[in-house]
């Protein structure tokens, strides 16, 4: 089974590709399979190390359970064992979420990425009772939590992270998206169990906190063409920190997806803004957002297109000849 020494590089949070007409509410069967399979493939050809499905940029609250599994059946049959594969299962109670971790499993997911349900504000106590439930009753799959602070109505705080050492042992990472000023006690109390999981752009600083133990990241960007993130992790795992901060100064040169008129409403356009930057940026067509979140001001479209080109021109400088 999956252990959280096994994760290495970049882990893409990866979009769900769309036919035309998902955006409709009555839409049924929205999942392209065919641009799903090429952008995998494709991903995994570029040197990704692991995959998350189905998280927010991968609109998995716009899919239904059918959608969900022709997604991770596809995906399996693209990666073919050659990297781990996290089949996102949150959903808005726990019976749903082991029933759906349970056909995960079955049809060959390596993990599961679980943020917590979606409706009360959970308390510490509910939390941890999740994730222990989980390692509970399906024992035989590993679980990466979506530890998003915005989302889930949680700064998981290190009483957390002591909470799942001690009680959900099928734990192995987190997709942290919370803030990293705790990290190192996070680390202190769990880091034996759990693979903690900065963001692409905020891997060296926390290399200063993990060391050695920074072995991977997370990654919408690797959604354009994951070559500069992989360039990163590679410079940081060889621990050449010089070229490191050379390739994050890059990555960094390319503009945000936001608009500097209301940076505050990235929560509220967040897949919508990767979604336009990966069309814009040729890697590939991911078509339409998903209902309901179908809303997309022009300034941040215009904000989210000049990203999705701008890194076009920078991951020219990092795909490798004859790749």
């Amino acid at each position: 089974m999956l252990t959280a020494n096994d994760l290495r590089g970049v882990c893409p949070m990866v979009v769900t590709p769309a036919k035309q007409g998902a955006d409709r509410p009555d839409a049924v069967d929205t999942v392209d399979l065919e641009t799903t399979a090429s952008l995998v493939g494709n991903l995994i050809d570029g040197g990704i190390g692991s995959i998350a499905l189905a998280g927010t940029t991968g609109e998995g609250w716009g899919l239904t359970f059918e959608e969900r599994k022709a997604l991770l059946d596809t995906v399996i049959s693209v990666s073919r064992g050659r990297i781990p594969v996290f089949a996102g299962s949150t959903t808005l109670n726990t019976r749903e979420t082991v029933a759906q971790m349970r056909v995960f499993k079955d049809m060959g997911a390596d993990g599961a990425f679980v943020g917590l349900p979606l409706w009360q504000t959970p308390t510490l106590e509910n939390s941890v009772e999740f994730y222990a439930d989980l390692s509970e009753v399906v024992p035989d799959l590993p679980v990466m939590v979506y530890a998003n602070a915005a989302v889930f109505k949680s700064s998981f705080p290190t009483e957390f992270w002591e909470g799942i050492a001690r009680t959900a042992p099928t734990v192995i990472c987190c997709k942290i998206a919370y803030g990293m000023d705790h990290l190192a006690e996070d680390v202190r109390v769990a880091g034996h169990q759990v693979n903690f999981m900065p963001i692409d752009r905020n891997a060296l600083v926390a290399r200063e906190v993990l060391g050695d133990k920074l072995t991977t990241v997370w990654s919408t960007a690797a959604n354009m063409g994951p070559e500069p993130c992989v360039a990163l992790m590679d410079a940081i795992t060889a621990g050449d920190l010089e070229r490191a901060r050379a390739i994050d100064a890059d990555i960094k040169s390319v503009r945000a997806a936001v608009p500097q008129t209301d940076p505050s409403r990235f929560p509220s356009f967040n897949a919508q803004a990767v979604k336009a930057a990966v069309n814009a940026s040729g890697y590939a067509s991911v078509g339409p957002f998903r209902p309901p979140y179908t809303d997309f001001p022009d300034d941040w479209r215009e904000a989210a297109e000049e990203r999705g080109r701008g890194w076009a021109e920078l991951r020219k400088k990092y795909v490798k000849v004859g790749a």
